[in-house]
């Protein structure tokens, strides 16, 4: 139900204002016809740079006197709940919203889910394009419910609240992807990541269009809800808004719009691969790691991986990291973390385990390219944690070890985000993209 209607932007250098964008959002929403009065805001989980309290905040503010119901649902996908005052925090800031909830997306309750539309067969394997030979070994070989959490249909109104940014499955993060994978069942987010990781993060990572961002978009277009986009291109240094998109009825053109200035503001090139990369994980103002664990955490290889040499090193630092994944944890330890050649050459190694589509693309974005030779799994770069999982446990998992003390010695005396004797050091990584662009046309390494 998009529908097309005027978009609303603000584009700031240097940045947007606070004031500019209550402003912004108070004339696109000031449009809203009287009969609707209940609204639930998509918002992310803390696992993203986004300043989710301010929006909810400008929201109610621009919907007072018209709204009867302003809640809000974080779009967390397969990500582990946020502990509930955490999840407070993270939506109503310090204000107090007593007409207000915050909502969780349970995945993987069928009770909670409601079938909105179906997916031919025919059309899945079209998005799969030259690897739809694929998709009946991971299980794709049906039409395919189309289900969402049951609370979207409950409102007169979805706000899509998001930041468009590179990302790894979908090319650009925002809009619909909201829905798909945010609050969608797990066929739908299974599907994306397999297209996605089959193309692999990096052609796929930063591009658009796609097919996987083309299937969320068209998959919204099953929700009987209107919907409005609201799109925000912030800075991943700085944490400056550049850029905010309102699409009242949409999100296809917010998107298209903010994926362009996210090109700008978001991706950093480097004129040769290295051999060595160090990754550090970010820390919240807390102490916190901003990823909790290796699942979310693996925005740390698919951000930087294309900045790596074929048969170069990338070392993700986290020193005390220990969890890989409270919701796939067990199956990533059951089939270990291995590029796609080697488990669809092999499929005997994660049938066994039951093992889902969206487990394999976890382990397989994460151990990067790679091929078979006379039976032997070669990756095109070798993946290292320097975190709490103990060596022995990274070699069961099919990953390389360094040890954490040493490599922050060598993140501390060594120039940040700059190239250097072949080597490129990245605190707090997993935000920016960083891709090769040659200085000269034709080089390569």
């Amino acid at each position: 139900m998009t529908g097309h209607s005027l978009l609303h932007k603000a584009i700031g250098r240097p940045a947007v204002s606070g004031r500019s964008l209550q402003a912004l959002l108070h004339e696109a929403l000031g449009r809203i016809g009287p009969s609707e009065r209940r609204f639930l805001a998509l918002v992310p989980d803390d696992t993203r740079k986004f300043p989710v309290a301010v929006l909810f905040q400008f929201l109610h503010s621009a919907l007072k006197g018209r709204a009867d119901q302003l809640d809000a649902m974080i779009a967390q996908g397969t990500h582990s709940p946020m502990p509930t005052e955490a999840k407070r925090a993270w939506v109503f800031g310090d204000d107090d919203y007593p007409n207000s909830q915050v909502f969780d997306h349970a995945w993987d309750d069928p009770d909670a889910l409601s079938e909105i539309g179906v997916l031919p067969l025919h059309d899945q394997l079209a998005r799969f394009g030259s690897n739809a030979k694929h998709a009946p070994l991971l299980g794709f070989d049906h039409d395919m419910p189309i289900r969402v959490n049951s609370c979207l249909l409950d409102y007169d109104r979805l706000l899509l609240v998001t930041r468009v940014q590179p990302h790894e499955v979908a090319g650009f993060a925002g809009g619909a992807k909201q829905i798909f994978p945010g609050v969608s069942g797990p066929e739908m987010i299974n599907l994306l990541h397999a297209i996605g990781s089959l193309q692999t993060n990096r052609a796929i990572h930063g591009v658009m269009p796609n097919p996987v961002r083309d299937l969320i978009d068209d998959m919204a277009e099953n929700i009987p809800v209107p919907i409005t986009s609201i799109c925000l291109v912030i800075d991943d240094h700085s944490d400056v808004v550049h850029g905010a998109f309102v699409q009242m009825n949409g999100w296809r053109e917010s998107v298209t719009e903010a994926a362009t200035l996210s090109r700008e503001v978001n991706i950093e090139y480097v004129p040769q691969r290295v051999q060595r990369l160090i990754a550090t994980m970010p820390r919240r103002a807390d102490g916190e790691w901003l990823y909790p664990d290796l699942w979310t955490g693996a925005k740390l290889v698919l951000k930087t991986e294309d900045a790596v040499a074929d048969g170069g090193e990338l070392v993700v630092l986290a020193p005390d990291l220990s969890s890989i994944s409270d919701a796939h944890g067990a199956l990533i330890r059951e089939i270990g973390y291995h590029t796609y050649a080697y488990f669809l050459s092999q499929p005997s190694t994660w049938q066994a385990a039951n093992a889902t589509p969206i487990a394999l693309n976890g382990s397989a974005l994460v151990k990067g390219e790679g091929q078979m030779c006379a039976g032997k799994e070669v990756p095109r770069i070798d993946v290292r944690l320097a975190t709490a999982i103990p060596p022995e446990e990274c070699a069961r998992l099919n990953l390389g070890y360094e040890n954490p003390a040493t490599v922050a010695q060598e993140v501390a005396s060594a120039l940040p985000n700059v190239v250097e004797n072949d080597r490129l050091v990245l605190p707090s990584a997993g935000s920016v993209l960083w891709r090769y662009k040659p200085s000269v046309l034709g080089a390569e390494n």
